[in-house]
């Protein structure tokens, strides 16, 4: 298994979560986590009481290793991990290098700069990854909302700076939104993978450039279920997409916020999806390809 879509701040050990919560006085349920039928933006508001107990250089340091060990004990061969490290310190270096520290059996990270941020951030990240091998992408993450001031044609330099480089190039769309994202991220800032891309057949302009630039999508099933976009993993398209012949890899996006790792990820999504033995292999071999490590 690869798993390319995972984000910190949202698969921290759950024992750890509720030992550092009690730390810093914040008052969180055991079963904290998302639920089937979340909005988006409610799904979002939530990542603020993991952030809040992520805020020393240490803490970064061990949840990072713990996650890879808790991946690696899933069976997962390789991993990138993602993070916006502008949340956890005005320090953005001082972070990266504290989860670099965390980091083992080869696993990388991917920075995100999040939707609506000033594009200065995301060229930080740029100039971050650059410097450390272990940061093999960029990402925007999260979801546009009607005031930011910023919108994904403001990234277009970092993006290009990041090619320039031969860092890996991501981002989250389409969630429940228009598939113009998707031809934008492409078109624009030279994506070569994308995160949830829901609406993707809902264009046939978008499945061909998609396709024709051997992009693959990060598929998050479950999270789109608690997020509100299907309303059950049966519903999602990833066995339309194979057929299709699309590169899709099968990704757990936050395994505290689901409460569910990259293995069962891809059994829920083989079963109730009916994906094949091939079909599931097809995502395996997407995954390999999609691979930003260098």
């Amino acid at each position: 298994m690869n798993e390319l879509h995972l984000h910190m701040d949202g698969s921290i050990r759950r024992s750890t979560f509720l030992e550092l919560a009690k730390l810093n006085n914040l008052k969180v349920d055991k079963d904290f986590g998302f639920t089937k039928g979340m909005t988006l933006q409610q799904a979002l508001s939530m990542f603020g009481k993991t952030v809040s107990v992520m805020q020393q250089m240490d803490v970064i340091t061990r949840i990072t290793t713990e996650i890879c060990e808790d991946l690696r004990k899933d069976g997962v061969e390789y991993a990138e991990i993602r993070f916006a490290p502008q949340l956890h310190s005005d320090d953005t270096e001082e972070v990266v290098r504290s989860a670099i520290k965390g980091l083992c059996y080869g696993y990388r990270l991917i920075l995100c700069g999040l939707y609506g941020e000033n594009p200065s951030v995301i060229e930080g990240h740029v100039n971050i990854a650059k410097r450390y091998k272990s940061v093999v992408g960029i990402d925007i993450a999260g979801g546009p909302r009607k005031t930011d001031k910023w919108g994904l044609h403001h990234y277009v330099d970092a993006y290009r700076e990041a090619k320039k480089y031969g860092i890996g190039r991501t981002v989250h769309v389409a969630e429940g939104r228009s598939h113009t994202e998707i031809i934008d991220a492409i078109k624009m800032l030279g994506a070569q993978r994308l995160g949830h891309a829901c609406t993707l057949l809902n264009s046939q302009a978008a499945i061909n450039l998609v396709k024709d630039m051997d992009v693959v999508i990060e598929a998050c099933p479950t999270s789109n279920v608690h997020t509100g976009i299907y309303g059950d993993v049966s519903e999602h398209p990833i066995k339309k997409w194979i057929s299709n012949h699309i590169l899709v890899s099968i990704c757990s996006d936050n395994t505290l916020m689901s409460n569910v790792t990259t293995s069962q990820e891809i059994s829920r999504v083989k079963k109730y999806c009916k994906l094949t033995s091939d079909e599931i292999k097809w995502c395996y071999n997407s995954s390999l390809i999609g691979r930003f490590d260098r």
